[in-house]
C-alpha cells in the first residue's frame, strides 16, 4: 500500500489491554496467526471471526488495530454495537486505511440502510485493497443478513470460529489479569473464583474488575473469606 495515509474521519478508541500478548490463546492459535497474517500482507484479506459473547472477538480486533499501529499502519476500529443508532454514511472513505475492523457485526444485521452501506464498503476495500476483519456472533451465513449482495461478499471471507477457553485457560487469563493489575491472586483463589463467577471470559473479567475496586476499597487482599464476602456468594 502508498506510504501516504488519509487521515481517519474518525476513531473509536481501543482498549489498551487488549493485545495479542495477553490474549489467553486456548485452541485459538490458527486465528491469532491468521489475523497477523493478515496484518503484513501486501494486498488485502477479508477475515471473519465468530464466537460465543465473551470468546475473545472484540479482544482481537482491538489487538489488531494496535499491532497495526505498531507496524506505522493505519487502523480503524468500528464497534456495531455502538454505532447502529449513528448515519450509516459514516463509512464512507475509511477504506483508505489500511485495516478496517468492524466488531459486533450482528448489531446491524436486518438494517436496510446499515446493509447497504456495508456492501458498499466491501467493494471499496476491495478496490484499495484495504485488509478487512470482521466478527460477529455467528457465521455469516447465520447471521440473517437480508441483502443478498452482502451476504456473498461476508461468504468470500475466511471463516474462523474462536473457540470457547477450557478450565485451565480460564484460571490463566485469571491470574494474568489480575497480574496486569498488580494484583496477588493465589491459585486456590482463582478457582474459587471460577467456580462461583460467569464462566465466559467477559464474565470472568468483569467479576475480577470488581474485585480490584473493592479490595482497593477496603485496603485488603484477595483472599477466599475477601471474595465471598465482596461478591455475596
Amino acid at each position: 500500500m502508498s506510504e501516504s495515509h488519509p487521515q481517519i474521519p474518525f476513531s473509536f478508541r481501543v482498549q489498551q489491554s487488549y493485545t495479542f500478548d495477553n490474549f489467553v490463546v486456548g485452541n485459538n492459535q490458527l486465528v491469532i496467526e491468521q489475523i497477523k497474517t493478515l496484518l503484513i500482507a501486501e494486498t488485502n484479506g477479508l477475515l471473519y471471526l465468530w464466537g460465543e459473547q465473551g470468546s475473545g472477538c472484540s479482544h482481537l480486533l482491538q489487538a489488531a488495530c494496535q499491532q497495526a499501529g505498531v507496524q506505522r499502519k493505519t487502523a480503524i476500529y468500528l464497534p456495531m454495537s455502538e454505532i447502529r443508532n449513528l448515519d450509516p454514511e459514516m463509512l464512507e472513505g475509511i477504506e483508505g486505511v489500511d485495516l478496517v475492523c468492524i466488531d459486533h457485526l450482528q448489531a446491524v444485521v436486518g438494517d436496510t440502510a446499515w446493509e447497504e452501506a456495508l456492501f458498499h464498503l466491501f467493494n471499496r476495500v476491495l478496490a484499495k485493497q484495504t485488509a478487512l476483519l470482521i466478527s460477529g456472533n455467528e457465521p455469516p451465513r447465520g447471521l440473517g443478513v437480508q441483502l443478498p449482495d452482502l451476504l456473498t461478499r461476508l461468504s468470500s471471507c475466511s471463516v474462523f470460529q474462536l473457540q470457547p477457553l477450557d478450565d485451565d485457560s480460564r484460571l490463566s487469563l485469571l491470574v494474568s489479569r489480575a497480574g496486569d493489575k498488580g494484583m496477588e491472586l493465589a491459585p486456590d483463589v482463582a478457582q474459587y473464583i471460577l467456580n462461583r463467577s460467569g464462566r465466559c471470559a467477559s464474565q470472568l473479567l468483569a467479576t475480577l474488575d470488581q474485585l480490584d475496586h473493592s479490595s482497593l476499597s477496603a485496603g485488603r487482599k484477595l483472599t477466599i473469606p475477601f471474595v465471598k464476602e465482596s461478591m455475596g456468594w
